[in-house]
């Protein structure tokens, strides 16, 4: 039992001695490093101030190439394809002024044509009758001019009647005044009255053919009137007729289908022989064309350029299977909204295709100028240092110091930053590997750069 209490002691011993030779170690060795670090020179760095430049931001996206138009062409009556004119891959001429646009395809439609020959013969049936009408509306208005005339004669003779009546009544009562006075024999009396009677009678003859008179006149305005509606109503027939005789020359128009603008013919679903349903009821075109000058270049912008994205914002295209000088451009139309999905805004280029040698459903890179800011403050990419999301760079003071000076950030120009706060452009600044360095840390500048 002593001999154990005796081994636990040397063995404790032991223990507080290593623990006091390490302890004695570990003092030394932090001086020995403080003072080697206190013995090092200061680091000799590159430094340069933030320079003021133009700032052009381009960005390099995939797009394609679409037709600028697409029309499937369907027929509006039904019929047979009596010719084909073009077939794919054959030029279009659109309409040129007044001429209309090239025939494509032609129907036939017989019965229409005799149908349309039919309402042709009616039609001028119906000139005829209307000529026929107004004719008649010219004999019934001279019948009725006439009448007028005969009236005015037959109102004059009445008032002559009437004056002669009314002379011999006066007469007949001065006479027979005398005759009972025995100035004047009977028989002057009795011719008196003769003339008077006679007077009387043509009076009422007068009168007679008055009435009749004007009872021709009336039927004679009557008559007018008949004419008259009987040559609105042959009007009406012909209008009728015309406007007949226009929609079957409408209808064969139709048998006709013409290219609505230059372009290519790229499909064709049917053959001479075929029967065509009107307005496509066999579910696909006749032909399907394609205008191609200009032709239309698609690009989707990322949401985080979209908004530096305009109309006439320049770009340069390129088709990698098609050599040459890149085509520069600008953009023609954007979309305004960003896809809910892809969170990209489509944009549209224009490009001339005289020669055709863009076809839809290439691929083309698009390098877009999103920005261009000129005179602005910049710094290289290696200057700036984002830490626990601050970005910052390291401005070297007067003493060889370093300062953690907070700066925000523009646009991104190739290796170059915007610098639009922090910075007033006169400071000297870590320009390369600026990470590596800590805020406090002694500097030597061996060598300024602008």
């Amino acid at each position: 039992m002593i001999e154990v209490n005796r081994m636990i002691q040397s063995r404790i011993t032991i223990v507080l001695a290593v623990l006091v030779l390490t302890a004695g170690c570990h003092q030394n060795s932090g001086k020995d490093h403080a003072d080697s670090a206190g013995g090092l020179p200061p680091i000799r760095v590159t430094a340069i101030k933030p320079e003021r430049k133009i700032l052009i931001r381009t960005v390099e996206l995939p797009g394609r190439t679409e037709a600028f138009e697409v029309t499937p062409l369907h027929a509006k009556v039904t019929g047979y394809v009596q010719k084909m004119s073009v077939d794919i891959g054959d030029s279009i001429r659109g309409p040129q002024g007044d001429e209309p646009g090239m025939v494509l395809c032609e129907l036939e439609i017989p019965e229409l044509n005799q149908e349309l020959a039919e309402k042709s013969a009616l039609m001028a049936q119906t000139k005829a009758e209307v000529l026929q009408a107004d004719a008649a509306v010219k004999v019934a208005e001279a019948a009725l001019r006439s009448r007028e005339a005969k009236l005015r004669e037959v109102q004059a003779a009445v008032a002559k009647e009437e004056a002669k009546y009314t002379r011999w009544q006066s007469e007949y009562e001065r006479i027979s005044k005398l005759v009972e006075g025995g100035v004047v024999t009977k028989k002057v009396a009795e011719e008196t009255r003769a003339e008077f009677e006679a007077a009387d009678a043509a009076r009422t003859e007068v009168a007679a053919r008055v009435a009749s008179a004007e009872a021709s006149l009336e039927e004679s305005a009557a008559s007018v009137e008949k004419s008259k509606a009987d040559a609105v109503a042959m009007r009406s027939h012909l209008a009728v007729a015309e406007a007949e005789e226009r929609r079957l020359e409408a209808m064969i128009n139709y048998c006709v289908i013409r290219a609505p603008y230059d372009g290519i013919v790229v499909e064709r679903n049917v053959h001479t022989g075929h029967l065509i349903q009107a307005g496509g009821g066999s579910g696909k075109p006749v032909l399907t064309v394609m205008r191609v000058d200009p032709i239309r270049v698609f690009v989707d912008i990322p949401e985080g350029d979209a908004v530096h994205v305009a109309k006439g914002s320049k770009v340069e295209l390129r088709i990698p299977s098609l050599p040459g000088e890149p085509h520069l451009s600008t953009v023609t139309r954007t979309g305004w909204s960003l896809n809910t999905t892809s969170r990209t805004l489509m944009v549209e280029i224009d490009v001339p295709n005289p020669d055709g040698r863009w076809r839809p459903g290439q691929f083309v890179t698009a390098k877009i100028t999103v920005a261009e800011l000129p005179d602005v403050l910049s710094l290289p990419k290696a200057a700036i240092v984002t830490q626990d999301k601050q970005t910052f760079c390291f401005v070297i003071a007067p003493d060889g110091d370093l300062i953690r000076q907070p700066i925000a950030l523009g646009i991104q120009a190739g290796n170059d930053f915007e610098i639009r706060s922090g910075l007033t452009g006169d400071e000297q600044v870590i320009g390369q590997n600026a990470g590596a360095f800590r805020e406090g840390q002694t500097v030597e500048i061996a060598q300024s750069s602008k």
